[in-house]
């Protein structure tokens, strides 16, 4: 199926074809991505009790 806006060129729509393709392309990838980032190995201990820090309601940094 082929979408076509009105007034649209050839060369628009084979240029917004090849970015479509691009964009499911980049899609796929940061999928895999993803994926592999679930799939590590859980790490090591944390050495160390650590605090975020945070800003309280105020605005004001804390612990």
């Amino acid at each position: 199926m082929t979408i076509t806006f009105p007034g649209e060129s050839p060369e628009y729509r084979a240029a917004r074809n090849r970015l479509l393709d691009e964009e499911i392309s980049l899609r796929r990838a940061m999928e895999s991505v993803a994926i592999a980032r679930r799939n590590l190995p859980p790490g090591g201990p944390v050495p160390e009790d650590y605090l975020f820090d945070t800003i309280d309601p105020n605005g004001n940094p804390e612990k």
